[in-house]
């Protein structure tokens, strides 16, 4: 069976997914009938894709007026991912959406509503390392018992971000839309969204679930002239009493992480990027090693492809397992009145004009130290600009904003 393909969006990360259909080595089990996206044209790949007949489409709508299509792969801007996957699922399509799963829960609950109304269809949601052999590894391992019960987890994300990035569309780190709807683009929400969702998704319950959020705590700062926040700092608490903490930020002059610290009873697991590698070091002194996530960037599209075949053990990352990273982040954002600026006289710009990054002195070593004490920085070291946020309930957290 050819697996019949349309593509929504191909500019961004959806160019991506293009590229790797286009190369791909070997018999190719799929056929792309159809690109949604009114931008088309300004994509890189859309000579490329031109060139093999199929039909552009301004949306989905226009699409199945005049086509089927058996898996949807929709790399549009976040307010998009919910109207358009529960389309493609009404008409018996399978989706693989990029994260986040959606802006709001409201939205990832309709979209799972969708998937169970849709006699079949699945609905994928593309945190690549969920798909990767290596952190499948782990996952078994931590599944079986073989590291004990999990008690405490860190990951550390400091990622500059320019002038550029903020410019490069029109959502970038913004609350919403300029028709009202939510976006809540920010660190938790997408550059670094993965490495949340990472912590959630290893101790999950099952293969296709994650952990479960009972509280969420934060400190949502920024320095970019946006609505949202570009610096993020996360105390969740899980149902089983894991504590899993969060530090990202965009507004640092230098690159360190992702990098994580995973506490159980009896192992600590650790990722380091430069060499890519994680490993378990166990109380017994046994090291296993399970390489780079990083080396299979693909596979989350070779799963979607596999489970539209009909191989439903191929789909490790749908609604359930993406959704605990959508309540902490919509938890999050309630768990402070408002964003806090950072003092405009401790804030600079970094690099040439055209590749500048708006930086807070000092920021980068507050996170770290925060890091290292397992703790959030406005706790280990309060500024005077410091507010650490209230803990927010999650346990019947159903819509954002939830007051």
């Amino acid at each position: 069976m050819k697996v019949r393909i349309v593509l929504v969006g191909i500019g961004g990360y959806g160019g991506q997914y293009a590229d790797a259909l286009m190369k791909w080595e070997g018999e190719r089990p799929w056929e792309i009938v159809g690109v949604v996206d009114p931008l088309a044209e300004k994509a890189p790949k859309f000579k490329d894709l031109k060139a093999l007949g199929m039909g552009f489409y301004d949306n989905l709508a226009s699409f199945y007026a005049e086509n089927k299509a058996d898996l949807a792969i929709i790399s549009s801007p976040i307010e998009f991912h919910c109207t358009q996957s529960c389309e493609a699922l009404s008409h018996g399509t399978s989706v693989l959406c990029e994260k986040p799963i959606s802006a709001v829960v409201q939205q990832a609950y309709a979209m799972q509503e969708a998937r169970d109304k849709s006699n079949g269809a699945f609905l994928a949601i593309g945190y690549q390392w969920s798909y990767s052999p290596q952190m499948q590894a782990l996952k078994a391992d931590i599944l079986s018992g073989k590291f004990g019960a999990p008690r405490r987890m860190k990951t550390l994300a400091l990622w500059p971000r320019n002038d550029a990035y903020y410019g490069r569309n029109n959502w970038a780190g913004c609350l919403k839309s300029a028709s009202g709807e939510w976006i809540l683009d920010s660190p938790v929400n997408n550059a670094t969204a993965h490495y949340l969702h990472n912590m959630l998704y290893v101790i999950g319950p099952a293969v296709d679930r994650s952990a479960t959020p009972a509280s969420v705590q934060a400190e949502l700062y920024r320095a970019n002239p946006i609505t949202n926040y570009d610096t993020g700092l996360l105390r969740v608490m899980t149902t089983d009493g894991v504590e899993i903490l969060f530090y990202t930020t965009h507004a640092v002059p230098r690159f360190r992480g992702p990098e994580f610290v995973f506490e159980f009873d009896d192992a600590t697991v650790r990722y380091m990027v430069k060499p890519s590698r994680f490993w378990a070091e166990t109380k017994s002194g046994e090291v296993i090693e399970y390489g780079s996530p990083e080396q299979s960037v693909h596979r989350k599209l070779h799963a979607a492809i596999r489970g539209a075949q009909g191989d439903a053990s191929a789909i490790v990352c749908g609604v359930e397992a993406a959704l605990p990273h959508c309540l902490c982040m919509n938890g999050a954002q309630e768990s402070v009145d408002d964003i806090v600026d950072f003092p405009a006289n401790w804030t600079y710009k970094k690099g040439v004009p055209g590749n500048q990054v708006r930086v807070m002195a000092g920021l980068a070593e507050l996170v770290e130290a925060g890091y290292d004490a397992w703790k959030l920085p406005g706790e280990v070291k309060p500024q005077a600009w410091t507010v650490v946020g209230k803990p927010v309930d999650l346990s019947n957290y159903r819509k954002f904003p939830s007051r």
